[in-house]
């Protein structure tokens, strides 16, 4: 009866000490994959960012919209420090004025809608990572809005692109070790508290009832000592 009631102290113990460290590992898990995610798509973006800017100070300094003279913007695309991306300039109204990647842009269907384009419309930027529905293949766009235009700079979603947004591995790893070292201590924890709190029963119980106690239960380091 004894070995059975310090069975099922033990057990519950490790549950209890096991099932919150198991939370605590998996709230971090999932906080620093979101946070890795975050930081990696922020560093795209940020790419992104600096060649809108680019196309759009490019486009101010040589007044290509005043002028007439969108097309100029294809030289633009030899200094840029991304391969495959793709430039397009949409006026206010979401009418495609250049796209280096369809030579007419007039069959453009209008791109006010567009996710990236609609998130920019109301925060000033926004991003996306969907299908074209010109090229029909899959990009990263990211879109900023100009007021009286929007620029919307866009990669190629490949299998480059993926792995360089996909999270670190070996944080799960670590986590995955600790778990595994922290689950063997917690097993040779409980087990001594299980059996230290075993004899102390015991040894109450057979104290109250007037039992002759052949033997004092071993306390190591004799912690009820007063």
């Amino acid at each position: 009866m004894a070995i059975t009631r310090k069975r099922s102290f033990r057990s519950r113990i490790f549950v209890s000490f096991l099932a919150a460290f198991t939370l605590f590992a998996v709230a971090t898990l999932l906080f620093q994959y979101d946070r890795e995610k975050k930081y990696r798509a922020a560093q795209l973006e940020n790419t992104l960012d600096n060649i809108t800017s680019f196309a759009h100070n490019f486009i101010e300094e040589n007044k290509l919209i005043e002028n007439n003279e969108i097309y100029k913007m294809d030289s633009l695309l030899k200094i840029l420090p991304l391969n495959n991306e793709r430039i397009t300039l949409i006026d206010d109204e979401g009418i495609v004025l250049y796209d280096n990647e369809v030579g007419n842009v007039s069959a453009m269907g209008n791109h006010l809608m567009r996710p990236e384009v609609q998130k920019s419309l109301y925060a000033g930027k926004g991003s996306s990572i969907r299908e074209s529905a010109t090229t029909k293949q899959s990009y990263y766009y990211y879109s900023i809005n100009y007021n009286e235009y929007f620029i919307r700079t866009a990669v190629l979603y490949n299998v480059e692109v993926k792995d360089f947004l996909k999270t670190e591995r070996i944080f799960i790893f670590f986590i995955l070790t600790v778990f595994i070292l922290m689950w063997i201590l917690l097993s040779q924890l409980t087990k001594r508290i299980g059996l230290f709190i075993s004899q102390l029963r015991d040894f109450a119980v057979s104290a109250a009832i007037g039992e002759e106690i052949e033997k004092e239960p071993d306390f190591a380091d004799r912690e009820l000592d007063v």
